[in-house]
């Protein structure tokens, strides 16, 4: 899970903050998450943060 972690902070270090709070980029458990929602959940650690990272590999985001 770390690697995927690593690179979900390596994309997102990428993304133009413009983007980061407008553009949903998953929608998980029927609730839309943007670039910095994500990004908190992830940095938390969440059990949400890592279904969202699941998800984006799996679209092939990361």
């Amino acid at each position: 899970m770390e690697d995927k972690r690593a690179k979900f902070l390596r994309v997102f270090a990428n993304v133009p903050e413009s983007i980061r709070a407008d553009d949903i980029i998953v929608v998980v458990d029927s609730k839309p998450f943007t670039w910095n929602a994500a990004m908190i959940e992830v940095k938390n650690d969440s059990s949400l943060g890592r279904k969202i990272i699941d998800k984006l590999v799996l679209v092939g985001i990361i």
